[in-house]
């Protein structure tokens, strides 16, 4: 209620710029539903909104250009299609039984070497350029190696493969393989 409350207040005398950080954090899916509603119309009025969020899905709904900040630098800017597009990869979702991951992901890396392959938790993950003449024979080749498919799909970039991809786990990984808790560092200002 009190996230609510501070968004109504910012909201109430129709700005014509304004600035909001997280406004949804802590909301019911129904109220962060309201706000945007509200954000738009607002937008559509000809309000000028700056807007934080990790969210991004709000990201996603809401935003017309988006600018990715990582250690306090722009690492990527565009509306979030161009991002997406920017990423260049279509995403196979391969649904395997959890015995037969490694041993899926062995084989379609040996295979498919234009192919990013990685384990998640319900099988594989696979970028590729060529996700869509792919699917099939990655499929094939898995059965063939007697590995039940459980599932798969065929899916575009999400804005979250976007955020991973220019400053999400790849700096998480690399403090973590140095020995340094990011949340730490962050904390002491460590990172650049």
């Amino acid at each position: 209620m009190r996230r609510r409350l501070d968004v109504a207040v910012a909201l109430m005398h129709h700005p014509k710029v304004l600035f909001l950080d997280e406004p949804t954090e802590g909301l019911d899916p129904a109220g962060r539903r309201i706000i945007w509603k509200y954000l738009q119309d607002l937008n559509r009025e000809g309000a000028t909104i700056f807007l934080t969020t990790h969210y991004m899905e709000e990201a996603d709904y809401l935003v017309e250009d988006l600018a990715i900040i990582n250690h306090g630098k722009i690492v990527a800017s565009g509306t979030p299609q161009q991002l997406k597009d920017k990423i260049g990869v279509t995403i196979i979702e391969l649904e395997l039984s959890s015995s037969d991951k490694e041993k899926a992901h062995e084989l379609l890396c040996k295979k498919f070497k234009n192919t990013e392959c990685q384990i998640v938790s319900k099988g594989l993950e696979i970028k590729s350029r060529e996700g869509t003449k792919l699917l099939r024979e990655i499929v094939k080749t898995v059965e063939a190696a007697k590995i039940e498919v459980m599932s798969y799909a065929l899916r575009s970039p999400s804005l979250e493969d976007v955020f991973l991809k220019y400053s999400g786990e790849r700096f998480e990984q690399e403090d973590v393989a140095k020995g340094v808790d990011p949340y730490i560092a962050m904390r002491q200002g460590q990172r650049r």
